[in-house]
């Protein structure tokens, strides 16, 4: 998942520091998520979020931080740690669940795949897809959802054999989607164009 963590990481240079007290504080988290300081980059998200308590972004980064560094931990116990805590910010009501955080939980829930993926993919598997096509029922165009439901399939394809043609052709729209997405909320999350082009380049 290294270049996943890299393609989230090359959000953060499209962000100039902001003059409200929420950009600059925004800016420095990501800084030092940048910097390989995703402890430190925490930290500072879950402060923004409780003074943000309306704003759901810095929250989702708390969340989004904690879930790609789990794909780098090789200690299982401390990796399923990361990967509770992670969850744990995720909304429970469905109300104020988009499809952001729909592929942030299917990315955490791949995450606690890994750990034992004989033992928990045939459980784990089905709820990784479920969330990724809700997510798209809400947002059919999110390219993020549409390459990561791409990336899970063709991940598993390769274990469990499968033709993954009509994957690839999704991640050549998912792609394009990138390529077209404009949000007009500072610091939404834009990440996932860099492994979709990976993964589509290796389709051919």
């Amino acid at each position: 998942m290294k270049a996943l963590i890299i393609s989230i990481l090359t959000l953060i240079s499209s962000y100039s520091f902001g003059q409200t007290a929420y950009e600059k504080a925004m800016g420095k988290a990501l800084g030092d998520w940048q910097a390989g300081k995703a402890t430190e980059a925490i930290g500072q998200f879950e402060r923004i979020a409780q003074a943000e308590k309306s704003n759901w972004i810095p929250k989702y980064y708390q969340g989004l931080v904690g879930v790609t560094e789990s794909f780098k931990e090789q200690d299982a116990d401390k990796k399923q740690k990361q990967i509770e805590t992670s969850k744990a910010l995720i909304p429970t009501d469905e109300k104020e669940l988009n499809a952001e955080w729909l592929v942030l939980k299917a990315l955490a829930l791949t995450s606690e795949l890994t750990i034992d993926p004989m033992a928990t993919a045939m459980l784990l598997s089905p709820q990784i897809i479920e969330l990724y096509e809700k997510a798209l029922k809400m947002e059919p165009n999110n390219p993020r959802a549409l390459s990561g439901l791409a990336d899970f399939q063709i991940q598993s394809k390769k274990f469990m054999g499968g033709d993954t043609k009509q994957e690839c052709k999704d991640l050549e729209k998912a792609v394009s989607l990138f390529s077209q997405e404009k949000h007009e909320t500072k610091f939404y999350p834009t990440w996932g164009k860099e492994r979709a082009e990976m993964l589509l380049k290796a389709c051919k």
